[in-house]
């Protein structure tokens, strides 16, 4: 048996009964000493050849402790066995052969486990270096999580819950996949003068730019947006974001279609060999197959313009009676609608990508930042660099859902969080406001971007950045900015709807 495939084993056995794990973690707190010895003993048990047929044997047939006893510290024994491989620094000694198998075993698949039916055994530490001591960055729960018995390995399930769609008691399964890119990194995401450039171009401008159609089926009326084609225009932003040196480039939810991701591949390749541009991130609406409905796709590009992974957007964003107020939406036959479902086909799986150049990312869209499942599960187990967010939305203020979600998820998941917004539903409202007569509340400056930055403390707010143009900006309209969070100013929710 392999010492990874070992350590799931064990961790099971831990996951059956936490308020029993609880306890027998407790009692060998209290007795560091002793656990300390075993933990030595146990060690260089694993030096040796053969060391996970002897450690398990250990755990069977040894009288030490209790059984769940010797499954904590066998775990935690083969937790800082591991511990060499989570650090980008090269240890005093050269790494045994174990090692040498395992970190082949990991790049090729993603895993150090050998069965991905068991879930993904992966390195805790993300290419941020995060402090080994996982308590120092996590604030204590009020209920205990086997996890953070290990500072090294983390486990991921091969499945996560999630809300069900258009407000539907219960919760679904959607599956969990982690990607790791192996490829050389030019950039060091661990250094602390590396500050990378992120762009946001918001592509749809106008109103016209992003349809919304409405039409009533099974009894309730719908909507759906529906991006122009503005392929043009996404290309002379990524020339001009490239200019600027942008390393990162966000499109914000469903403004592209088909043709202009295409475009957009193009216009990357043209920088792929000397240009600054690492990934982009494009919102796509994507066609349902065979009259299905359609998805909000994420898309996430290299370079060269070659698609990495796409996210579907796991959670539909129904409006209500206000919302479709304030954004004027209608039916065929003009009248307001009290409510209005996002007619898309919600996402079933969830994947984080292990990226050279930047860490590990995770993409929500929009409605799918401020839910609790699964974002809550993913912010805790601590293994994101980043989350990134398109949304459609009005304009970003450091008032609204986005402010809130976004200081939560960076607070809670210790990650930098961007959020990227167009401007179509801006002008929407603007619309509504002047036929109101409420022109004082118009938006002029429109809020395109969230920048937020954890805090060494998780208990004190994030630093947050927002980016905006001028509600009648030019084309091809789009904004950058180097990270640096220390000139930013802290956030203050209090209030936030």
């Amino acid at each position: 048996m392999h010492l990874a495939d070992l350590f799931v084993a064990l961790r099971r056995q831990l996951d059956r009964d936490p308020k029993e794990t609880e306890r027998a973690a407790l009692r060998l707190e209290f007795a560091p000493d002793d656990a300390g010895g075993v933990l030595r003993r146990l060690m260089a048990l694993l030096e040796a050849d053969g060391g996970a047929d002897a450690l398990k044997s250990w755990v069977d047939t040894s009288g030490e402790g209790t059984p769940l006893d010797r499954c904590v510290l066998a775990a935690q024994a083969i937790d800082q066995w591991f511990a060499p491989l989570a650090s980008r620094h090269l240890s005093r000694s050269a790494l045994s052969d174990g090692h040498l198998r395992a970190r082949q075993w990991y790049k090729r698949h993603g895993r150090l486990n050998g069965d991905a039916a068991d879930g993904q055994l992966i390195l805790r530490p993300g290419l941020f270096d995060r402090s080994v001591n996982i308590r120092e960055v996590t604030p204590l729960r009020e209920s205990f999580d086997v996890a953070d018995l290990f500072h090294t390995l983390l486990l991921l399930p091969p499945t996560l819950a999630a809300e069900c769609p258009h407000g539907e008691d219960g919760e679904r399964p959607v599956a969990l996949a982690f990607h790791r890119v192996a490829e050389i990194a030019d950039q060091c995401p661990s250094d602390p003068d590396w500050t990378p450039v992120v762009g946001v171009v918001p592509l749809a401008l106008a109103e016209d730019d992003l349809a919304l159609r409405t039409f009533s089926k099974d009894g309730a009326d719908w909507y759906a947006a529906v991006p122009g084609a503005l392929g043009a225009r996404a290309a002379s932003a990524i020339d001009a974001l490239a200019a600027e040196g942008a390393t990162v480039i966000v499109f914000p939810e469903v403004t592209a279609d088909p043709a202009t991701l295409g475009a957009i591949q193009a216009a990357v390749r043209r920088h792929a060999v000397d240009g600054p541009i690492r990934y982009i991130l494009v919102g796509v609406r994507q066609d349902g197959e065979e009259g299905g409905k359609p998805r909000s796709t994420a898309v996430l590009l290299d370079r060269t313009g070659a698609e990495i992974f796409r996210q579907t957007k796991l959670h539909c964003w129904d409006l209500d009676a206000d919302q479709c107020r304030s954004y004027d939406v209608r039916g065929p036959d003009g009248r307001l609608l009290d409510a209005a479902k996002e007619f898309i086909a919600p996402g079933d799986g969830v994947t984080i990508v292990e990226l050279p150049n930047m860490g590990r990312l995770a993409v929500m869209i929009c409605e799918d930042l401020g839910r609790e499942q699964p974002a809550a599960w993913l912010c805790r187990a601590k293994l994101l660099d980043w989350i990134v967010t398109p949304v459609m939305d009005a304009g970003l203020t450091e008032e609204r859902w986005q402010a809130q979600a976004g200081d939560e998820s960076s607070r809670a998941g210790s990650c930098r969080v961007v959020v990227a917004n167009s401007m179509s539903f801006s002008h929407r409202f603007n619309r509504v406001c002047d036929a109101d007569g409420e022109e004082d509340k118009r938006i002029t400056d429109c809020g395109v971007a969230l920048f937020f930055q954890p805090r060494a403390d998780p208990a004190q707010s994030s630093r947050i950045r927002r980016l905006s143009l001028p509600i009648d900006a030019p084309e091809p309209g789009c904004v950058a900015a180097r990270w640096e969070p220390q000139r930013w100013p802290e956030l203050n929710t209090e209030g936030c709807p």
